[in-house]
């Protein structure tokens, strides 16, 4: 493999990279968070951290990211010539009450990245929205739905809302994707 300039990668490229190492070990991980958020946003949205969750023996994860000069650093693994950090989440993968079974694999030319899915994001980032009144969180959802919108279920969205407990939330996240996208929704 071509030498990594880790000063000059790109956070989706790095998110690769890893997710390459963690399947060559036999750890299933999945991309979670912000990182999502920046990939499915074309960078709109610009995080500094993976966050993956995964099941496996966190010394395992440890031992594969090091051959990536991957540290561990209390939380998190960081790299000395890398802006990006990677972190693990704890299991399971769930956006508020709702377990998550469905993935995306996107693939790049340094690897396939397994993460939720854009419609999944965008709930992820509704769900801070919707329990912590996060205002980035809303512009987040919004940043994936207006560049990836054909990827994304509102209907499906909707229903996860209303499960939650936030038609009131979910209708100002509405009206804001219809002033901003000029879109039927």
């Amino acid at each position: 493999m071509k030498k990594i300039d880790y000063k000059k990668i790109t956070l989706e490229q790095l998110a690769a990279i890893v997710s390459k190492k963690m399947q060559e070990h036999g750890i299933d991980s999945i991309l979670v968070g912000g990182g999502c958020v920046s990939i499915y946003s074309h960078n709109r949205y610009q995080s500094y951290d993976l966050d993956y969750v995964t099941y496996e023996n966190m010394r395992k994860v440890e031992r594969a990211l090091k051959e990536i000069n991957f540290i561990k650093s209390g939380k998190h693994f960081e790299h000395q010539e890398c802006e990006y950090y990677i972190e693990f989440v704890s299991p399971p993968v769930a956006i508020g009450n709702e377990p998550i079974q469905e993935y995306k694999y996107h693939k790049t030319p340094l690897g396939t990245i397994k993460m939720l899915t854009p419609t999944d994001s965008v709930k992820d980032r509704l769900a801070s929205f919707y329990h912590w009144d996060d205002l980035q969180g809303l512009e987040q959802a919004i940043n994936i739905c207006q560049e990836i919108s054909n990827e994304v279920d509102i209907a499906k969205i909707k229903s996860w809302s209303e499960k939650e407990g936030q038609k009131t939330k979910y209708q100002i996240f509405l009206k804001r994707l219809k002033e901003i996208s000029n879109q039927k929704f």
